[in-house]
């Protein structure tokens, strides 16, 4: 283990070589079904954990769990392999997944899917491991997943427990999902308070508070604010920007963006559109964390990679699994 950020991004650029070129995804494309998409995938990187996810599973199941598991076991190097404050910062930027996992577990409860088809939106790679997202996923209602967490470490369990709680009387998986957000920002901001981040890395993360808060306002607009929705923490997105949003369906009301960093978002009218928009800025900001070169942002950039490959190959598996034409499976894929 290393507390030396040069060390650590060495490694870091060394599994970034792994990440799949456009060669494989053209390849994939043109393999004529789902077998000859796993062929493919088992010339790559991926070939370990898809010959032992294939001896428990087939079809679509074999790949998402030979992805899953590519994923823990690279974002286990990473903590294996840094210590001290970067060693924190990793474990920060993890928790993220943690929420991830824990939101998904949480729409399949409340739209009432079964246990093997939450596992497809999960990807392992926080403090909770593979079998203990099993476990909880395995739970019979949001009650019963909420009480598993419990047993676990993360910093999350609590708010899940009080949000499911609240969610058993009044249905409402918006305000659960929320409350999750809110508990993940305040065990961020705990841990900056003491630890010494870096200034580029607390203003990525306030960054995405305010993008949390403006995708809120825009989902509420015409119905007013609510308190228990609007998360502390932003710079540019306060409690004044956030209300005057929510209670304007009208378009003047996102003029109140000028002057932010998200001035482009009130220029567009679908929340498809706006949501695009801010999900570009966000990226940009974590791209600008990743120029310094003996800093945490290389490891959150590569991360970020990861995850949109993992996303890509899923997205892959199933056009070829459902025969989706190439021409429309090649056009998501560039959206993806």
């Amino acid at each position: 283990m290393s507390s030396d950020y040069g060390f650590i991004n060495a490694r870091v650029k060394g599994l970034k070589a792994n990440l799949l070129d456009q060669e494989f995804y053209s390849e994939a494309l043109n393999s004529g079904d789902f077998a000859g998409f796993t062929s493919a995938l088992a010339q790559s990187p991926y070939l370990p954990e898809l010959e032992e996810a294939q001896t428990r599973y087939s079809g679509i199941r074999s790949v998402d769990s030979a992805l899953a598991r590519n994923f823990y076991r690279t974002t286990r190097s990473l903590l294996q392999l840094s210590d001290g404050l970067p060693g924190e910062l990793v474990g920060l930027i993890l928790l993220r997944y943690d929420l991830a996992n824990i939101k998904a577990i949480a729409r399949a409860k409340h739209a009432g899917r079964e246990p093997d088809d939450t596992q497809v939106a999960l990807l392992p790679a926080g403090e909770l491991k593979p079998a203990v997202l099993e476990a909880v996923a395995a739970a019979p209602d949001m009650a019963a997943a909420a009480q598993a967490l419990l047993a676990t470490s993360t910093p999350l369990r609590t708010a899940f427990a009080r949000a499911a709680a609240q969610y058993q009387s009044d249905g409402d998986l918006y305000t659960l999902e929320i409350a999750l957000d809110r508990a993940y920002f305040t065990a961020i901001f705990a841990l900056l308070k003491r630890v010494p981040a870096p200034a580029s890395f607390e203003r990525h993360l306030r960054r995405e508070v305010d993008a949390t808060n403006l995708r809120t306002a825009l989902k509420l607009r015409g119905s007013g604010g609510a308190d228990e929705l609007f998360i502390a923490g932003g710079r540019e997105i306060d409690r004044s920007v956030f209300d005057a949003i929510a209670a304007d369906p009208s378009p003047a009301a996102l003029q109140v963006l000028a002057g932010t960093g998200f001035a482009a978002v009130g220029e567009v009218e679908r929340l498809g559109a706006a949501e695009a928009i801010i999900r570009e800025l966000v990226d940009r900001s974590a791209k600008r964390l990743a120029a310094d070169p003996r800093g945490i942002g290389v490891v959150a950039d590569f991360l970020r990679a990861k995850e949109a490959e993992t996303a890509r190959l899923r997205l892959l598996a199933r056009g070829k699994f459902y025969g989706v034409p190439r021409a429309e499976l090649a056009k998501e894929l560039g959206d993806a």
